[in-house]
């Protein structure tokens, strides 16, 4: 704040007689952009963690993150960000997100019967899986709630639920309204307002976990020279990890994050074959994974 003629969002500098910069209670200054930005997100308009993140330069996101988690505890930040919603969980879970949803399926897909209500009653039983349809014969767009635990994707309507594997999810499409399940029978396309937030909070969960327990203090458990189990931890390439292309088979599918040297972020999911790790990027695992080294180059 100790320039006056800079927003605390952005970081652009106020110039010109109508874009004035205007003062927060806490003290920070704001511009017309970033407010309007934040006003459309839902979020109130104040100094915080989501609030830099919508109004940052995707290069700038992760930096904000690891910064927050440098200065701030990791459990007082996921009680504060990830509070407990209006449905009951199963044990254990942390609701990381809720979002009003929207999907298109055929009508005569609907059950009869009264689908769950709480994802703590959720059973494979009480499971429908019903697809989106692209056919206009028939179809009907069906209203709910799109739910992300740690353990899985859970759709909560009236009419049905539908509950999805994280490794199925699409992440990196550039999307913004809309959450996809691709899983190797079907599609689901979940319109949603700001995808992109969605997943911002997903991966910033995964950070304060990773920051929670301690991540640094990472251990890889060696097969043979080419075959290795990693733990949740942070790998810097090449000082934990050689550089190359690794098969990858999850053990525990919780999350596994490539940084490159560029700052560039790439998300590992199941129906991903391989990851090229290059020298100066970052390996980010939240699960456990088992990695085999396949060679320098693609072509090896």
């Amino acid at each position: 704040m100790a320039n006056n003629n800079v927003c605390d969002f952005c970081l652009a500098e106020f110039k010109g007689v109508f874009n004035k910069p205007e003062k927060l209670s806490d003290g920070h200054r704001i511009c017309r952009e970033c407010k309007n930005i934040i006003r459309s997100y839902g979020l109130p308009v104040k100094h915080d963690l989501f609030q830099l993140l919508v109004t940052a330069q995707p290069s700038m996101k992760d930096m904000i993150m690891f910064s927050y988690l440098e200065n701030h505890n990791p459990e007082e930040t996921i009680d504060k960000f990830y509070p407990a919603p209006d449905i009951r969980l199963h044990e254990g879970e942390h609701c990381i997100n809720a979002a009003e949803a929207i999907i298109t399926v055929q009508k005569d897909r609907l059950p009869n019967r009264e689908p769950a209500r709480h994802i703590a009653d959720v059973r494979k039983r009480t499971i429908d899986n019903i697809p989106d349809t692209s056919s206009r014969s028939g179809a009907v767009k069906v209203r709910g709630t799109l739910y992300e635990t740690e353990a899985a994707i859970y759709f909560m309507s009236d009419h049905f639920v539908n509950c999805h594997r994280l490794g199925f999810v699409r992440r990196n499409t550039g999307d913004e309204d809309r959450v996809m399940i691709v899983t190797p029978n079907n599609t689901y396309t979940y319109l949603i307002e700001h995808a992109d937030l969605f997943f911002m909070r997903e991966r910033f969960f995964q950070k304060c976990n990773a920051a929670k327990q301690n991540k640094t203090q990472h251990l890889i458990y060696i097969r043979n020279d080419n075959e290795i189990t990693i733990t949740p931890g942070i790998y810097d390439i090449p000082k934990s990890l050689r550089p190359g292309i690794y098969r990858v088979k999850a053990v525990n599918d919780a999350g596994l994050h490539i940084r490159d040297a560029m700052g560039r972020v790439t998300d590992y999911y199941e129906n991903n074959e391989h990851i090229n790790l290059s020298a100066g990027g970052v390996l980010e695992c939240t699960g456990e994974y088992e990695l085999e080294w396949m060679g320098e180059k693609p072509e090896d």
